[in-house]
């Protein structure tokens, strides 16, 4: 999700979602541990209110070193008025949660990161309390979707399962990561996919999960053998395609649609009553660049919540975006909201401009999502203090009434 303030955003409209990224480690708060209250809600909060949450990054952030820095996190978050976190559960191709399915595929039964491969901690189980705890929603979020580093186990267990750009080559930069795609158009990748999605909500009783603009494949990828060789039977097409061919665009965007259904098939079959979640970059740029045509996946009914990634500089730019027909269009046939962004460690952006960005958004009938939390909570811009942006914070999400 990661991204530079200038790349286009990923928000969409509908019904009113604030989500919020923060993670501060190491404040004194009591342990969360996963037996601490019962282990799910299976139903949205936040539906009762405007919906205001964090999406909870491993980039950058040591918040899941220890079950008192994620209680520190989800304390700030509620005393904040907010309503929801969006915790990262999958990343860089390995899982923050305990999973059997990535074991049978070659992978780790979970990351080594945060000290979690030796010892007995599920953060997944342990976000979960803690949304019992402070009264937050609980939405799982499987940041790099079909991302993996090109050294992790998947990529080097299953070779034919990546995806080839049109020079050939299956790796690209993503934040100085040699990375690669696995490809959807694979049987087993679908397989593979359908099945930890499905692990996931039939161990944990969550009321949403989320996937975000990694969900997608780059417009110069689709070039391997498995790819090109269903296109050609599928179209009767021979000749090799150009990235940005009409024909070969809408072909790819349609197979990702198909991908996503049967995501969105699998687990309301294993979890009746559950939603699916994405947070793409605005429409058409999404679909132009990464064959992602999220507005027929709200059209289908197979999504339910879109958290459109508006990611600009001025309050200007945001404002085009959301005035775009598409938004208007898909009003009330899902969960919509704006993604703000909040900074990155190398560009903080001032609270003020947060704060304007989100005050839009809400005059447009949207919730907001800022990306990402150490950003929004401790990476300061010049002449900014950490209080000083948590006293803009309070300022701009004043309480809401109580939830039933």
């Amino acid at each position: 999700m990661a991204a530079s303030p200038l790349q286009p955003c990923r928000c969409q409209r509908g019904t009113r979602c604030v989500v919020l990224l923060l993670a501060v480690a190491g404040a004194v708060a009591a342990p969360a541990l996963a037996g601490d209250a019962p282990a799910a809600r299976s139903r949205r909060l936040a539906t009762a209110a405007e919906l205001r949450g964090v999406w909870v990054s491993d980039v950058d952030s040591q918040v899941m070193n220890s079950r008192d820095a994620m209680a520190t996190l989800a304390e700030r978050v509620a005393g904040l008025n907010l309503n929801a976190l969006y915790p990262v559960v999958w990343s860089r191709g390995e899982t923050f949660y305990p999973s059997d399915v990535m074991v049978r595929y070659g992978g780790a039964r979970i990351s080594g990161r945060y000290g979690l491969g030796a010892g007995d901690r599920d953060p997944a189980a342990d976000w979960l309390a803690l949304g019992e705890r402070y009264r937050l929603d609980i939405v799982p979020w499987f940041e790099w979707g079909l991302k993996v580093p090109a050294d992790a186990p998947l990529a080097r267990q299953h070779p034919d399962w990546l995806s080839r750009d049109v020079d050939g080559r299956i790796t690209f930069d993503q934040d100085g990561t040699s990375t690669a795609y696995l490809n959807f158009v694979h049987p087993d990748v679908q397989q593979f996919f359908e099945e930890l999605s499905v692990e996931f909500v039939t161990r944990y009783d969550v009321p949403t999960i989320q996937f975000d603009d990694h969900l997608s494949l780059k417009n110069t990828f689709g070039y391997d053998d498995v790819t090109l060789a269903r296109y050609r039977e599928e179209t009767g097409r021979a000749e090799r395609p150009d990235p940005h061919d009409a024909d070969w665009l809408s072909w790819r965007a349609a197979k990702l649609t198909q991908f996503v259904a049967r995501i969105s098939r699998a687990i309301k079959a294993a979890r009746p009553g559950i939603e699916l979640s994405v947070s793409p970059n605005p429409y058409p740029w999404s679909y132009k660049n990464y064959v992602q045509d999220w507005p027929s996946w709200v059209e289908q009914g197979i999504v339910d919540e879109v958290v459109v990634q508006v990611y600009r500089d001025t309050v200007r730019a945001v404002e085009g975006e959301l005035r775009s027909p598409v938004l208007a269009k898909l009003e009330g046939k899902a969960r919509l909201a704006i993604g703000v962004m909040a900074g990155q460690k190398p560009w903080p952006v001032p609270i003020g401009m947060v704060r304007d960005q989100t005050a839009v958004a809400r005059d447009h009938g949207f919730g907001v999502v800022y990306f990402f939390q150490e950003s929004l909570l401790r990476f300061t811009a010049p002449g900014e203090t950490v209080e000083g942006r948590l006293d803009g914070i309070r300022a701009m999400l004043p309480p809401q009434a109580a939830r039933p």
